[in-house]
């Protein structure tokens, strides 16, 4: 399709959501003015209703013999809303209308029995008043009489077809605004998108003509008219420039391949350094940022709780003193008291808070686990204790040992040794430990075998060298010797697209192997499950690798 067309289209098609822009206003806008005039109408009911209900002196039902004071009130609203008013009992009876003659007789002139259904349910309805008089309908709201025992004894019936009439003809300059604006609209940008279609087509034609013919022939001595100066006459020039440029970057080509070819393997290598690096900063820096941000809220929380557990109990003391010196409270009051049911929020209370208690204690605990997961702020190596990396990142993915429908629990089985502190950059340690663990969840949880729960088997010793060796190993379905062999590459994986970069292993090996000056390496047995070693000094050297 041309770019003409696409424009052309594309006027066209504002123009027609301002159209349906300008119709779905002018709907609306007769839409609000039936609401207001259902409102008014349904206030206007509701007063009528309290008026009868004074009348009625709170009796079950609406007598008969009250009937000429109901018509007094009728005849006095209908004079001044000028509507029909329909004051009906129970059985329909017309008890006061504005049309005298009516009273006495069953009022059946709504086919959808919404009088019945109204003073079933204590619902006002709205229905299409259909008679001899007005056979084009009128429409009428429906108001349940209520006494003071919440039974209903009667309906209002309020004619509002006025009311809306009224509020269409308010509303009607509007809705002719907004349709004469939005036929402007549609007009304005038809012409406009003809206009701009005319002036954008026939320069960009042209440019693409010298374009498919310079990829036909491969001649780079043509060259694009410029015949503006706008950004049409912007992209030729650029074109043209663009065209003898290729042609100097065709001479250049077969001298430049070698250079290609050197920057290419160079870019290769830096991509992988810049993953590892980025991945590590993300991570530290995501880690950080959420545990600094969950802290101050839930200290501030965690710190109130007992001021809230020390006011509610000066309440609920309070509450107790009330009723002692109280027993026998008011009926209200005691249907109060009913609904709120005192005495299992008297117990419940303490237990909610010191729910909240834990709960906030534990979030700050896990807080706590994750800014030292992440050591965001040592860039230096230090010594640390390697056990505490390890249960923080434990800690973390915690969430994933926990049993789920299409597996079971993970068990977690720690053989800790007497560590020193070890030398190392704690941060990055800690994503190695991360990766490992993480690799070993994926494996017992795509392992066909599910008879037995999945183990974890994490071990620490010191070796006599004076190096420390930690061991990460799970019950899976171990890796085929072919595999075992490239685990460590970059960027090579057995998962599914979307479940692993190749980068967690490669990564983690060049952690203890280039950062640390260790050795890691991986022991497999198919049906038996993987065992990663990590092997690292406990001081290392001074120039430690940036």
């Amino acid at each position: 399709m041309k770019i003409s067309h696409k424009l052309l289209g594309s006027f066209v098609g504002i123009s027609l959501l301002t159209s349906l822009v300008g119709a779905v206003a002018i709907a609306q806008n007769q839409k609000i003015a039936e609401t207001l005039a259902i409102a008014e109408a349904q206030h206007v009911a509701q007063v009528l209703a309290i008026s009868i209900h004074h009348i009625s002196n709170d009796h079950e039902s609406i007598s008969v013999e009250r009937s000429d004071e109901l018509q007094d009130l009728t005849n006095l609203l209908h004079d001044l809303q000028k509507r029909d008013i329909v004051v009906v009992n129970r059985q329909k009876l017309i008890l006061a209308d504005a049309v005298p003659k009516s009273v006495g007789t069953i009022f059946d002139e709504d086919k959808g029995n919404e009088i019945q259904k109204t003073m079933q349910d204590n619902n006002f309805r709205t229905f299409m008043e259909k008679s001899v008089d007005h056979p084009q309908g009128i429409k009428s709201i429906v108001v349940p009489l209520i006494n003071n025992q919440k039974q209903v004894n009667g309906a209002v019936i309020l004619e509002w077809s006025s009311l809306y009439d009224n509020a269409i003809a308010q509303a009607r300059p509007t809705m002719i605004a907004i349709a004469i604006t939005s036929l402007g609209c549609v007009i304005f940008a038809l012409i406009i998108g003809f206009r701009i279609s005319s002036s954008i087509a026939k320069p960009l034609q042209s440019v693409t003509s010298v374009a498919q013919q310079v990829t036909q022939e491969s001649n780079f001595d043509l060259q694009a008219p410029v015949t503006t100066k706008d950004e049409i006459g912007i992209l030729a020039t650029a074109f043209n420039h663009l065209i003898e440029r290729v042609k100097t970057l065709l001479t250049e080509k077969e001298q430049r391949s070698t250079e290609l070819q050197q920057a290419l393997t160079q870019l290769h290598s830096t991509q992988q350094q810049l993953v590892q690096t980025e991945k590590m900063s993300s991570l530290g820096q995501l880690v950080a940022g959420v545990a600094h941000e969950i802290n101050n809220p839930v200290n501030f929380i965690h710190g109130n709780i007992t001021y809230i557990d020390s006011y509610s109990q000066d309440l609920l003391k309070l509450v107790q003193a009330y009723q002692a010196h109280y027993p026998n409270p008011p009926q209200t009051l005691q249907a109060t008291l009913d609904d709120v049911d005192l005495d299992f929020l008297n117990q419940d209370l303490p237990k909610i808070l010191q729910s909240m208690k834990v709960g906030t204690q534990r979030i700050r605990e896990i807080v706590l686990s994750l800014r030292n997961f992440s050591r965001l702020d040592e860039s230096e190596f230090k010594a640390v204790d390697l056990h505490e990396g390890i249960d923080n990142t434990l800690l973390i993915l915690q969430h994933r040992l926990k049993a789920i429908p299409e597996s079971l629990a993970i068990e977690v089985v720690k053989d800790y040794s007497q560590l020193p502190l070890v030398e190392c950059y704690p941060g990055q340690l800690n994503q190695a430990f991360m990766n490992l663990l993480a690799n070993a969840i994926d494996a017992l949880e795509e392992s066909a075998q599910q008879t037995q729960p999945g183990k974890i088997w994490i071990s620490t010793q010191v070796t006599a060298d004076n190096r420390v060796q930690i061991a990460i190993a799970d019950n899976g379905s171990g890796i085929p010797e072919k595999v075992r062999s490239r685990i460590f590459d970059p960027f090579f994986t057995t998962k599914p697209i979307g479940k692993g970069t190749g980068l967690g292993l490669s990564i983690s090996y060049k952690i203890v192997i280039e950062k640390h000056h260790g050795k890691m390496w991986c022991d497999s047995t198919l049906g038996e499950g993987t065992k990663f070693m990590i092997e690292i000094p406990v001081h290392q050297p001074e120039s430690m690798p940036r």
